[in-house]
């Protein structure tokens, strides 16, 4: 067995090597959760720091966008954050770490990278790698579309202050006028109580943000809309000129779709095994540590 120190989950142990830019090298194990214990879970959690933490394939300029904007935090803001960036198997000419290596960041940043095969629309296993791996009780999913400005950011510590942990907390897309229908904060004892988002899904399009939306409903959770704390996107147009997918990725989600209602009618299994992939971790700073 491979015990995480956060969780107390059963593993299949696989190892990796987490690299830091300036940072002594350090072996880490990435393991593949087959059980998940929601109260340890959180149980050594850091309650006054909030993860964000962006899914990312293969779009280059909108995570240098996501970057330049986080530059522009004032340091005794960053401290607040953790910043994680989980990179979905991009190909190797648009991959996060060269992104997140070239910006130069002042703070350090973690990127996470999961290795091929690459999985179709695996947003699904690159969420529960960012909630596996995140130390902070609370967390927030955020598409590479979306910028958090330094008031949103501001506004996200003051919920995860006050918020009991049941709370999945939703935000406004003020240049759209819509609450988003993903990126939410979550406590991840929350997260892990509702199972995790289902893996069953990946490999096909669709219904994934409804099926963990399900999932927190029936385990307790209480979704809370904010349209005063604002995400900035950008616009889908522009956006699909950023992204970079293979011609073979389908967006039909007719199998994801019969999936999530049979799953709904308890005519298929929720999730059991996690983080069905392997992968790897890098922390990226341009500050050296001194010994």
């Amino acid at each position: 067995l491979c015990i995480s120190p956060r969780w107390s989950h059963q593993h299949t142990p696989r190892n990796v090597q987490e690299q830091g830019d300036g940072w002594p090298p350090r072996t880490v194990a990435a393991c593949s959760a087959r059980k998940v214990n929601a109260a340890a879970a959180a149980s050594a959690c850091e309650q006054r720091i909030v993860t964000l933490g962006v899914l990312y394939y293969n779009s280059p300029a909108l995570l240098h966008n996501i970057m330049r904007g986080w530059a522009t935090w004032p340091e005794s803001l960053a401290q607040q954050f953790h910043f994680t960036v989980v990179d979905d198997c991009s190909t190797s000419e648009h991959s996060a770490l060269s992104v997140v290596r070239a910006n130069k960041p002042m703070y350090p940043i973690r990127v996470l990278t999961i290795q091929p095969p690459k999985i179709a629309w695996n947003d699904v296993g690159a969420l529960n790698l960012l909630m596996h791996t995140a130390t902070t009780c609370w967390a927030m999913r955020l598409d590479a579309d979306v910028v958090v400005t330094p008031q949103a950011a501001r506004g996200l510590l003051g919920l995860a202050e006050r918020s009991d942990i049941d709370s999945v907390h939703m935000f406004n897309r003020e240049n759209i006028g819509s609450v988003h229908p993903a990126n939410w904060l979550f406590h991840r004892q929350a997260y892990w109580r509702a199972g995790g988002s289902d893996e069953d899904f990946a490999g096909s399009y669709g219904y994934v943000d409804a099926q963990l939306g399900w999932m927190l409903s029936q385990s307790g959770a209480k979704f809370r809309r904010h349209r005063d704390v604002n995400l900035t996107q950008v616009p889908a147009q522009l956006q699909r000129r950023l992204q970079h997918y293979p011609a073979n990725f389908s967006k039909d989600s007719t199998h994801n779709l019969e999936l999530h209602l049979r799953k709904q009618k308890g005519l298929a299994p929720l999730p059991t095994l996690y983080l069905r992939f392997r992968w790897h971790a890098n922390t990226v700073t341009k500050r050296v540590r001194r010994p």
